[in-house]
C-alpha cells in the first residue's frame, strides 16, 4: 500500500516537473490566477496572514491590509511556479532571472578564512533567490526534513541544483563543523520555535520569540554573519542584497543580538510587505501573562 502511495505521488509530481521546464514568466502566468482560490481554500492560513499584518501594520486601515493580504497570495502563487522552475530546470540562470547586489561583502567575508553564516528570512521568492545565490556562492543550507520520502527526495534533488548540501535543522554538529571549516551556511531563523529555544526581541514593535540558536551557532562556528535578502522587482527579476559582515557579533548580549537580526529583517520587509512569508505564526509565543495573539478578542457585550 505504501509503495502504491509513493507511485501515485510520483505521478502527481509529473505536472510540476513539466511546469518547471517552461519559461519562468509563462509558469508564473499559468499559476497566478490560482491566487484567489488559494486565498479562499487556505482559510486558516489566511487568518494567520491577516492577524500578522494587523500586528505589524496597525497604522494601516483594514482595506489597505486586505490589499496586502491579496498581494501576498499572488506572490505565493508565483512562488509555486518559481519553485518548480528552480528545482526542475537544468543549466545556469542568467540576468533574465535576477542579480546579486553587494556580492563583494560575501567575498570579503570568505577571504577572511572564517566560516560565513548567510543570514536571511523567509520570503515568497526565496527559492529563486537561493538558486541565483547558489550559482555564485558555494553554500550549504539548513532545512526542515519532510516526513514523506518521495517529497523529501524531490525537494533535496531540486535544491541540489544550487546548494552544496542540505543540513537538517536539528543537526547542529554538522552546521558547526561546516562553519569551522570555513564554509558558507544559509540560515533563515525567522520562525517561532517556542519559549525554550527563544528569547524575546522586538519585530515591528511586537515582542517576538526569536531563536537563540542563531547566536549559539555563530559563536560555536566562530563565524562571520553576512545579512542577505532577496526582493522581487516589478519586472519579475529577483534582486539579492548582501550587506557587510556584522562587526562584534555576537556581542555577549543575546537580546541585543536578536534585536539586530529582527531590525535587519524588518527593514527589508517594509520595502515590499507582501513578499514576506506571512503564513508563519511568527508571534505564536507570547510573553508571560499576554493572551494568545491568534485568538480573536471577544466582541463587546452590548448589555455591559
Amino acid at each position: 500500500m505504501k509503495a502504491l502511495g509513493n507511485f501515485l505521488l510520483r505521478l502527481t509530481l509529473l505536472p510540476v516537473r513539466a511546469l518547471g521546464r517552461l519559461p519562468l514568466g509563462l509558469a508564473r502566468g499559468l499559476l497566478r490566477p490560482l491566487a484567489p482560490t488559494l486565498r479562499l481554500l487556505m482559510r486558516r492560513r489566511r487568518a494567520v496572514v491577516e492577524r500578522n499584518l494587523a500586528l505589524c501594520f496597525p497604522e494601516r486601515g483594514e482595506g489597505e491590509r486586505d490589499a496586502l493580504c491579496r498581494a501576498h497570495f499572488r506572490h505565493l502563487a508565483d512562488s509555486l511556479a518559481e519553485t518548480a522552475v528552480v528545482w526542475c530546470r537544468p543549466g545556469r540562470f542568467d540576468q533574465r532571472f535576477g542579480e546579486l547586489v553587494g556580492l563583494e561583502h560575501m567575498r570579503a567575508a570568505q577571504a577572511s578564512g572564517r566560516g560565513v553564516l548567510m543570514l536571511t528570512g523567509h520570503v515568497t521568492c526565496i527559492e529563486l533567490g537561493a538558486r541565483l545565490v547558489g550559482e555564485s556562492v558555494t553554500a550549504r543550507a539548513i532545512y526542515r526534513p519532510l516526513r514523506q520520502p518521495v517529497l523529501e527526495a524531490f525537494q533535496n534533488q531540486g535544491r541540489a541544483r544550487y546548494a552544496e548540501a542540505m543540513i537538517a535543522r536539528d543537526d547542529v554538529r554538522s552546521m558547526v563543523r561546516h562553519l569551522r571549516a570555513g564554509g558558507v551556511l544559509w540560515y533563515a531563523p525567522d520562525q517561532d520555535f517556542g519559549p525554550e529555544r527563544s528569547a524575546f526581541a522586538p519585530f515591528f514593535g511586537v515582542p517576538t520569540a526569536t531563536p537563540t540558536g542563531l547566536v549559539d551557532l555563530v559563536r560555536l562556528g566562530r563565524a562571520l554573519v553576512v545579512p542577505m535578502y532577496p526582493l522581487k522587482l516589478p519586472d519579475g527579476r529577483v534582486q539579492i542584497h548582501f550587506e557587510a559582515a556584522w562587526e562584534d557579533y555576537p556581542s555577549g548580549d543575546t537580546e541585543a543580538d536578536l534585536t539586530r537580526f529582527n531590525a535587519f529583517l524588518e527593514r527589508y520587509v517594509r520595502l515590499n510587505p507582501p513578499q514576506y512569508w506571512w503564513l508563519h505564526r511568527r508571534f505564536k509565543t507570547a510573553p508571560p501573562g499576554e493572551p494568545d495573539r491568534y485568538v480573536s478578542p471577544a466582541p463587546p457585550n452590548p448589555e455591559s
